[in-house]
């Protein structure tokens, strides 16, 4: 007999302090920083407003009219330069929704977003959502949480120590703290070998961990199998996907209920050495047609290309 699926603790994770580490002090020293460096180029501000995030803060730069939002961007460099930021800085021109234009400034001591603070929100553990994950904090310091559903897959690029590999341990952790190996079931393929291995051993795998590319490329065809087996069960049943299907499995006890199935390759990149074309083709078709039978992607890579 299956034993019933115990979710882990919250005392598991770490807990930590979030808060955001600029005072006030550096905040209005940046602003007038700001406002000298533009004066010099001819921009006078009408209006300055700030928000502080974990690790960047924003400030909000209401010009007077007349002034062309172009010339924000061609000064990027000499506003960084003025600020002493210790890496580039953003400008955002203007903010969508804003009459104002977005200068944003890396903090010198970055905050810390602990997964615990995420997973502990009643936004999180009450969520409308049909696979919620925590993502992090956004600019202002507020939790981010998506919806794997929606989104419907996704692509997480960057070089290394970028953080790639933080955030899919982010994405898993969230999913096992919600569901159970009934309602979400992973296929997790790492060529690296060493990124999933704590994931070794929990129920919601749908295979072992696959570290081979040649298995990799094997088991993306059999996601192209169950997905095109889903299809033939979603039609039979008269309903367009595996929500509808998942309706009628919850009310008919001889209808057996489908698991979300969601697909992580850590490393992509190794893989397109290996077996280009296989793993190429096998992404696209899931890519275009997974969604309805509930099969998502979530890609990490080194390659800054999307194609």
């Amino acid at each position: 007999t299956e034993h019933p699926y115990v979710f882990p603790p919250v005392d598991l994770l770490k807990q930590g302090d979030s808060t955001v580490r600029i005072t006030k002090e550096e905040v209005e020293r940046n602003m007038q920083t700001l406002r000298s460096v533009l004066k010099s180029f001819n921009i006078n501000i009408k209006e300055m407003a700030y928000s502080c995030g974990p690790t960047i803060t924003r400030y909000e730069v209401r010009p007077e009219s007349g002034t062309r939002v172009r010339q924000f961007t061609l000064l990027s460099d000499d506003i960084a330069l003025g600020l002493a930021a210790k890496s580039g800085i953003r400008i955002e021109a203007p903010i969508p929704g804003k009459p104002a234009v977005g200068i944003e400034v890396p903090n010198d001591n970055p905050a810390t977003v602990w997964l615990r603070s995420l997973i502990d929100t009643p936004e999180f553990t009450s969520s409308k959502g049909i696979l919620p994950v925590c993502l992090g904090a956004d600019i202002s310091g507020k939790e981010v949480f998506l919806d794997i559903v929606k989104m419907p897959h996704l692509l997480i690029a960057g070089a290394t120590g970028m953080g790639k590999s933080v955030c899919i341990n982010c994405l898993v952790t969230s999913l096992m703290y919600r569901y159970s190996p009934a309602d979400v079931r992973l296929i997790m393929v790492d060529p690296k070998q060493v990124e999933f291995v704590p994931y070794k051993d929990i129920p919601h795998l749908f295979v072992p961990i696959i570290t081979d590319p040649k298995a990799a490329t094997a088991a993306l065809s059999a996601a192209i199998d169950e997905m095109e087996d889903r299809f033939t069960k979603i039609k039979d049943m008269g309903v367009r996907d595996i929500r509808g299907y998942n309706d009628i499995a919850a009310m008919d006890p001889e209808v057996e209920k489908m698991p979300y199935i969601v697909i992580i390759i850590d490393e992509l990149a190794d893989l397109m050495m290996v077996a280009k074309n296989e793993v190429e083709d096998s992404i696209c078709r899931l890519l275009q047609k997974a969604r309805a039978a509930g099969i998502y992607l979530i890609i990490g890579t080194q390659r800054p290309s999307v194609d």
